[in-house]
């Protein structure tokens, strides 16, 4: 039998549509730009005839003619997929729509089932959801067009589809535009494919827009052929997990496994449409599902699967696939700490995309539907590697000193007689190319995909599940080998067993000398870039560091909650002396090897977690004795005193002014110290004039010690909070049943047995795959299984439970997210099984990073 192959199925679905695409413009919105470029999809539209692909939020009419397939006709038809719900989109779509008049046909895609659509809390569609929406779509876009031709040359503009969202009946509705708006044209370019203005417009309003909504399953993010994240600014990543109560952490994060009914039977949002993703994703690989869970979300969501599985299902020939469902809060740890693979650091180390969309700037989603709901903000999956920074370092090979004048003549035959708004952008660039300041190395940016591979081996699937020496020795001998391939010779002495900085730099600019070579060998030239950048001393001293202090305090916690406890307090000091070093230096980086204020943050965050797995609670409700405590609640404080930047986090919030006022103060008062007025009032002999100024100056520091008292009063009750979240991350294991009665009750915690120092997803498929029983994961029987439990079962034909190691394909689903460290150690224990018959795919709400935990827990999505 076949492997499954993720990207594989993604990039076929797509082959799927091409009747709706071929010789369409594809607008993509952010979701689905970020999950076509990991999975390669660009060159696969191309060659199914896709005239453009372009950007849904920042579509313009500059759009319609942009050709690949070099066609000179008008575009006639557009496609846009989306990640988001219809509601959340709408705006972009009718924007877009108001941009090509003489489109005649308009194709949706979601990746939002019909019924997900209608059962979700904050969409104000119903069961008929598609057809609805293709209603309300074409009732908007007739009232625009009535609107933007009411009056002789007026159109509609952007800010005029700001207004447009829906009512609570699903209704759509149009706010009255009053002002004057500019005559909304494509170009002199656009009015000379259509001939004249008049005749353009009588085509928009004699012909009748087909408007078309689809479902779209596959759009996800696929790392490798069995290894996928969902899109970070689609809406199943972007909905909430929890509730605020007492047993939540984070929007972003599971609620914690108290194994107790919940208050109210509210589901939070995210339940239902990652279920509805799962079920859709079964449906189009062609695969029935036996459902597992571990966690209270997790079961939510497999009973939201067991619930919308059918009869349907039953008889048909259909491979069968064990899911298993687990709470990301079982395991707060290890995506806390900073693993040894290469992922993980090349993550960590660069840039990520800006994200396009805020969900706070959103006004016609579900922000206005219902102003009690929220999204999160997750950080883009799409690395930006520097390349041109590397090979700008010693000169380029590309001779960019036309580019200024193309652009200029590009802008000169684009609008020969108007000088439209719409040119400002580019003859801003322009401008900045002829800058001499200006070089390539600002657009020459690339990103990470998934199906670049080297000799059929994609490279990302080839470096998941290795450390991060063995990785990048990887790198090396591919771009050895590719050196060998293209002819070239570099003057670099190699060692073998190492890959260091200055002999992968070497064979990167010269893969790069030339174009053709570049384009032909982008695939482990960027991948080489990537990992250079996240092996530079700058990056991996800070994360050699955390390693160190992790060890440390793992140490620690095996030891007494004293010597935790101090050594926590230890880093929290030690981040101040470096910030202050930083301060007196003028430097705005902390010095190599140190750690920040917000790193030390984390480590304790880290800190309490340990605790809370090797010591029993005391009076205070804390894993440490009271004084313990206070005394790192006092380092805290001084700490935040002394980098008034942090008030980011989310306990802080409103703090921000009086941090910076008190900052610029205490600067102030140590300016006047040092510049003293040499005259002293001994000087003045006459005893009329007293000390008269001395009064003043006492009032005045006695308002500045009230203000500053005030402030760390203040300042306090707000660590106090703190700390109380703080209690809520020691009290996972105490507090999740499945950690107080599952696989890591029993466990010691001794750092030698090297059992311990792996995650929950390691020991939890250790034990599956070994056939030990697990308690607390639970079982969702199928529409069958119930059939032979409740009907059949009385004539002694019931259906014994099924193990999920009797699964020959097994899908693990993270509930919160995955990071590089699990993908490693999930392979591990496969391999160790002994059972090389099964195949198993890994998938997760999101990939983290210790940084993304860090905002998660403290910072705008925490329930601190």
């Amino acid at each position: 039998m076949a492997l499954l192959d993720v990207t594989k199925s993604c990039l076929d679905s797509i082959g799927q549509i091409t009747e709706h695409i071929e010789g369409a413009i594809i607008y993509l919105d952010a979701g689905c730009t970020e999950s076509f470029q990991l999975m390669g999809a660009f060159p696969l539209l191309l060659a199914l005839g896709v005239r453009a692909v372009c950007s849904l939020e920042n579509n313009c009419s500059l759009d319609e003619v942009a050709d690949w397939n070099g066609n000179f006709d008008p575009a006639r038809k557009i496609v846009i997929m989306t990640s988001r719900l219809l509601s959340d989109a709408h705006r972009y779509i009718l924007r877009c729509l108001s941009t090509h008049k003489g489109v005649h046909c308009c194709s949706i895609f979601t990746s939002i089932s019909e019924v997900a659509h209608s059962v979700y809390p904050d969409s104000p569609l119903g069961p008929d959801a598609f057809h609805e929406y293709e209603s309300l779509l074409l009732q908007d876009y007739e009232e625009l067009v009535k609107q933007s031709y009411s009056k002789t040359g007026q159109s509609v503009d952007s800010d005029s589809l700001e207004n447009l969202t829906f009512e609570d009946e699903g209704r759509s509705r149009l706010t009255s535009i009053e002002e004057d708006i500019p005559c909304h044209e494509a170009s002199s370019t656009a009015k000379n494919l259509y001939g004249d203005g008049t005749g353009h417009k009588s085509v928009e309003l004699g012909q009748k827009l087909i408007v078309s909504v689809h479902h779209f399953p596959l759009i996800l993010c696929p790392f490798s052929p069995r290894v996928f994240v969902l899109p970070s600014e689609g809406s199943v990543a972007e909905a909430c997990l929890s509730t605020e109560h007492k047993d939540s952490l984070s929007a972003g994060l599971p609620s914690l496994s108290t194994g107790l009914p919940s208050d109210g039977d509210e589901v939070p949002p995210a339940a239902t449409l990652t279920a509805h993703f799962l079920y859709h994703l079964a449906a189009k690989m062609d695969l029935k599902m036996e459902i597992f869970s571990l966690g209270d979300l997790s079961k939510t969501i497999g009973k939201i699967l067991t619930d919308m599985s059918s009869l349907y299902d039953v008889g048909r020939r259909k491979r069968t696939v064990g899911l298993l469902l687990i709470d990301r809060t079982l395991d707060l740890l290890t995506p806390c700490c900073h693993g040894d693979t290469l992922v993980d650091r090349i993550f960590s180390a660069l840039p990520r995309k800006e994200r396009t969309s805020s969900s706070a700037n959103i006004k016609g989603s579900q922000a206005q539907i219902n102003p009690g709901s929220s999204s999160l903000e997750r950080a883009s999956l799409e690395v930006q590697i520097p390349i041109g920074k590397i090979l700008t370092d010693e000169g380029s090979e590309v001779d960019d000193s036309g580019l200024p004048n193309s652009i200029e003549a590009f802008l000169c035959g684009w609008d020969s007689y108007n000088s439209a708004s719409l040119m400002v952008d580019l003859i801003s660039l322009s401008k900045k190319a002829s800058n001499d300041k200006f070089c390539h190395a600002e657009l020459l940016k690339g990103s990470l995909v998934s199906t670049e591979s080297f000799r059929g081996t994609p490279y990302l699937e080839a470096i998941l599940d290795r450390r991060s020496k063995d990785g990048a020795i990887l790198v090396k001998k591919w771009l050895l080998e590719t050196l060998r391939r293209e002819n070239m010779t570099t003057n670099v002495k190699t060692r073998p067993g190492f890959a260091t900085k200055s002999e992968l730099k070497p064979m990167i600019k010269a893969l790069a000398k030339t174009q053709s070579s570049l384009i032909r060998n982008r695939g482990i030239i960027l991948l080489a870039t990537a990992a250079l950048y996240a092996l530079d001393e700058s990056c991996s001293a800070r994360w050699d560091a955390f390693i160190s202090a992790e060890k440390i305090l793992s140490v620690n916690a095996g030891d007494t909650s004293q010597s935790l406890a101090a050594q926590i307090g230890d880093l929290i000091n030690k981040s101040v002396f470096a910030g202050s070093d930083v301060k007196r230096s003028g430097k705005t980086e902390v010095s190599r090897g140190l750690l920040s204020f917000q790193d030390a943050l984390l480590l304790t965050v880290t800190g309490y977690i340990l605790a809370g797995e090797n010591f029993p609670t005391s009076g205070s409700g804390g894993p440490f004795s009271w004084q313990e405590e206070h005394f790192l609640k006092e380092a805290i404080v001084d700490a935040i005193l002394e980098n008034p930047s942090v008030a980011r986090f989310k306990f802080l919030n409103g703090l921000a002014h009086e941090f910076e006022a008190n900052l610029n103060k205490t600067k102030l008062d140590e300016t006047k110290e040092t510049s003293t007025d040499p005259l002293h009032v001994d000087d003045f002999d006459d005893d009329q004039w007293g000390k008269w100024g001395d009064e003043e100056e006492d009032n005045y520091k006695e308002e500045q010690a009230y203000d500053d008292m005030q402030l760390k009063l203040e300042l306090r009750d707000r660590v106090d909070i703190l700390f109380k979240h703080l209690h809520k991350l020691s009290g996972l294991k105490s507090k999740n049943v499945p950690l107080r009665e599952g696989p890591l009750a029993l466990e010691s915690n001794l750092s030698g047995n090297p059992y311990t120092n792996k995650g929950l997803l390691y020991k939890l498929l250790t034990k599956i795959l070994g056939k030990f029983d697990v308690p607390g994961l639970e079982y969702h029987s199928s529409t069958v299984g119930r059939l032979f439990k409740s009907g059949f079962g009385r004539f002694g034909l019931g259906q014994a439970k099924p193990s999920l190691a009797d699964q020959n394909l097994i899908l693990v689903f993270v509930v919160g997210g995955i990071n590089g460290v699990e993908v490693r150690e999930a392979q591990e224990a496969l391999s160790e099984s002994g059972r090389p018959d099964i195949e198993l795919i890994l998938g997760g709400t999101t990939f983290l990073t210790p940084d993304d935990m860090l905002d998660l827990l403290l910072g705008k999505p925490s329930y601190i």
